[in-house]
């Protein structure tokens, strides 16, 4: 007899879902297909050597390493993060901060936490689709607040956190923004949390790509103004997302309680590769790595630019990020970008629509190039197709 699992699941499980509802393993793909949807560091930046030989002194001179330990993570790379935050403007204190399976998994510990059914989870619009995939199961309203090229709209929010019920919490990635590439200027930044804390309003601040700036470094981290802001950051951008390290800075008195739903979830993060990934990151490798990491996505960024800018003219707009890994594309003469998908994946070209974006997957005219796994030739290449089929579809669609 076989269980009749639709029965059993609990209700929860309705929501779980792939963070891109796309499915691009149906999509009609020839073999050179060139995918616009990565948002990783390359191959070439990837910290094999270095990070080989950090992990394999572990092995040798910490073997203790290879027990249960620490649940909040390894003293001293909380305190190479803490000086890392400090060296950007937010004076952190290690004891405030709790080592995650990435910020992935630092989002669903605050999401646990801090949500219950029917609560309001505000959050930037368009935002990252893997914070949707968090919030959704607990069963709570969320509400995008729309951007400008400033940040989030404060008026908008201002009126958000105004209605009632409460929200249980504002979620922001303020630098380099995921997907649209926007950084909250100093300003902004300032009055958001001012906003916050006078209507009592966690603000839950996802800041993976802070130290992947082009030229000048971005503002500081919204934890800079406000101690009560709950920070998250990853080595996934940095180093690579393979690792799954990431970690959470909350206030002293959540972190009981963080540290406890850390143990239930998985005991402890990988404490050899903590060692590994403090001595890496205490180096003088790792600003070197920075550095040439950011002069690699710069230039990929700027050649991608300026191929859309020769294939598609007038046909689509956008504005350049100063740092990240994403191009944010808005077509004009469309209503939306998901249904463009297929005709572009038959011509070799794949990118991530707007409306993945949305809480409500709303129709959107915008959609996610990410351009740092791909090289020189592939982006000239796909620009080219991208292009093409984006230019025969908006004058169709026009009649122009």
């Amino acid at each position: 007899m076989r269980i009749d699992w639709s029965t059993i699941l609990a209700g929860r499980a309705r929501a779980f879902r792939p963070c891109i509802r796309t499915d691009f393993s149906s999509l009609p793909t020839p073999p050179d297909v060139i995918h616009f949807t990565g948002g990783a560091p390359p191959l070439e930046c990837l910290p094999a050597e270095p990070l080989g030989e950090a992990l394999a002194r572990a092995w040798r001179t910490e073997p203790t390493g290879l027990w249960y330990g620490e649940t909040e993570g390894h003293r001293p790379l909380r305190e190479a993060i803490a000086a890392r935050l400090a060296q950007r403007g937010a004076t952190v204190d290690p004891d405030t901060i709790l080592i995650t399976q990435g910020a992935q998994q630092a989002i669903d510990l605050v999401a646990r936490a801090l949500l219950e059914p029917g609560d309001r989870v505000l959050v930037e619009g368009p935002t990252y689709f893997g914070a949707l995939q968090v919030f959704e199961p607990y069963d709570v309203r969320i509400e995008a607040i729309p951007l400008d090229e400033e940040g989030v709209v404060l008026d908008e929010l201002a009126a958000a956190l105004a209605r009632s019920p409460r929200p249980k919490l504002f979620y922001t990635v303020p630098t380099f923004q995921n997907p649209a590439g926007v950084t909250m200027t100093l300003e902004r930044r300032r009055a958001v949390v001012e906003l916050a804390a006078q209507y009592g309003v966690p603000i839950v601040e996802d800041d993976p790509y802070g130290d992947l700036w082009y030229e000048t470094p971005p503002p500081p981290p919204l934890r800079a103004f406000w101690d009560e802001v709950l920070s998250l950051g990853s080595f996934s951008k940095t180093l690579a997302p393979g690792l799954r390290v990431g970690w959470l800075v909350a206030p002293p008195h959540l972190m009981k309680l963080l540290i406890d739903a850390k143990e239930a979830a998985d005991i402890q993060s990988d404490r050899l590769l903590q060692r590994a990934i403090t001595a890496v990151i205490t180096s003088p490798w790792y600003e070197e790595h920075l550095a040439r990491a950011r002069r690699i996505y710069a230039e990929r960024c700027q050649l991608l630019a300026e191929a859309l800018a020769r294939e598609l003219g007038e046909c689509a707009a956008w504005s350049l990020p100063r740092g990240g890994f994403f191009l944010w594309i808005t077509l004009r003469g469309v209503e939306e970008s998901a249904s463009l998908l297929p005709h572009c994946a038959a011509a070799g070209v794949t990118f991530v629509p707007g409306s993945e974006f949305y809480p409500d997957h709303r129709p959107s005219p915008s959609l996610r190039l990410g351009f740092t796994t791909l090289s020189r030739e592939d982006l000239l290449k796909g620009a080219e197709r991208l292009g093409r089929v984006l230019r025969e579809t908006i004058v169709e669609v026009s009649g122009r």
